[in-house]
C-alpha cells in the first residue's frame, strides 16, 4: 500500500511512469464503482479519465489515507454530478415553456415565495442536527465525506438526517411536491 501512496505523491508531482502506474492499478476497480452509478461504460471511462486529469493538472500535494478510497470517492463523486446535471436538464426540458413571451405572474412570484418561506420553516424546525445535516448538503454543497469531517459524525448518521429531512419535507408539502423537487434541484446548484 506505501508504493500506492508513493506513486500517487509522484503522479501529483507530474511523474507519467505513476500515473500509468495507478490507472493499470485502479482502472478496472473504478470501471466497476462508476458502472454502479453510470450505466454507459465510455461514460464511466471518460470520468475515470477525467478523473486522473483533474489530479495531473493540478500537480498539488494531497495527503491521503488510502488510495483507492480516494480515487473512489472521486469518480463516485464525478458520477453523481453527471446524474444531477442529467436530472437537471431532464426536469428542466420536462417542464419548459417558452419564456421570452411570458412573465410569471405576480401570482406565480407569490406562490413561489410562500413555498421558499414554508421550506426554510420546516427546515429551521428539523432537530439541530438534521437541519444542519440538510443545510450543509443542499444549501452549501458540501459531500457527505466533508460534512461527516466537518461535524465529526459518520457518514451513515449523515444518510439518517438526510432521509429525515427530505420526508419531513415531502410530508409537509405533499401536495406541491413538484414544486418542492424543482426548488431542491435549482438549490443544489446556486
Amino acid at each position: 500500500m506505501t508504493s500506492d501512496k508513493q506513486h500517487f505523491r509522484a503522479m501529483l508531482r507530474g511523474n507519467d511512469l505513476a500515473l500509468r502506474s495507478l490507472l493499470n492499478t485502479y482502472h478496472n476497480y473504478l470501471v466497476v464503482v462508476g458502472l454502479r452509478y453510470l450505466t454507459d461504460r465510455q461514460r464511466v471511462e471518460d470520468v475515470i479519465h477525467d478523473t486522473f486529469a483533474d489530479l495531473w493538472n493540478k500537480q498539488q500535494d494531497i495527503d491521503v489515507q488510502s488510495v483507492k478510497s480516494f480515487l473512489r470517492g472521486a469518480v463516485v463523486n464525478k458520477c453523481l454530478a453527471i446524474i444531477r446535471k442529467d436530472s437537471r436538464i431532464d426536469l428542466v426540458e420536462e417542464h419548459s415553456y417558452d419564456l421570452s413571451n411570458q412573465e410569471p405572474s405576480p401570482d406565480e412570484y407569490l406562490d413561489r415565495d410562500q413555498l421558499e418561506k414554508e421550506i426554510y420553516k420546516i427546515i429551521d424546525n428539523l432537530p439541530p442536527k438534521c437541519g444542519q445535516v440538510f443545510r450543509l448538503s443542499r444549501f452549501e454543497g458540501k459531500s457527505h465525506q466533508e460534512i461527516s469531517e466537518a461535524m465529526d459524525i459518520s457518514k451513515k448518521t449523515i444518510e439518517n438526517h438526510m432521509t429525515r429531512a427530505l420526508r419531513t419535507l415531502r410530508d409537509q408539502l405533499k401536495e406541491r411536491e413538484l414544486l418542492l423537487m424543482i426548488w431542491m434541484i435549482a438549490n443544489m446548484y446556486n
